[in-house]
């Protein structure tokens, strides 16, 4: 169970890292600003939970709901 746990902690770190790189470059913020606004976001939200299974997607793919959320303001529709 604690193999399980800490693969999961490290992909969603792993993620969480590569999206957060991209907003940096894609909105040219700050690294605060940017984990703020993913840490803040639905999408993140989805991602720390693992029934939703978001955490063994590609960050890529993360990243572009994360960019669809903020054009939609939600996730709805989008992860279900």
């Amino acid at each position: 169970m604690k193999e399980q746990e800490n693969t999961f902690n490290f992909l969603v770190e792993f993620i969480t890292s590569k999206v957060v790189e991209w907003i940096i470059r894609d909105e040219r913020i700050a690294i605060e600003e940017a984990l703020v606004q993913f840490h803040n976001s639905e999408t993140f939200e989805k991602l720390c939970e693992p029934k939703t299974g978001m955490y063994i997607e590609s960050p890529a793919y993360v990243y572009e709901i994360y960019r669809e959320e903020l054009k939609r303001g939600t996730i709805k529709g989008l992860t279900e």
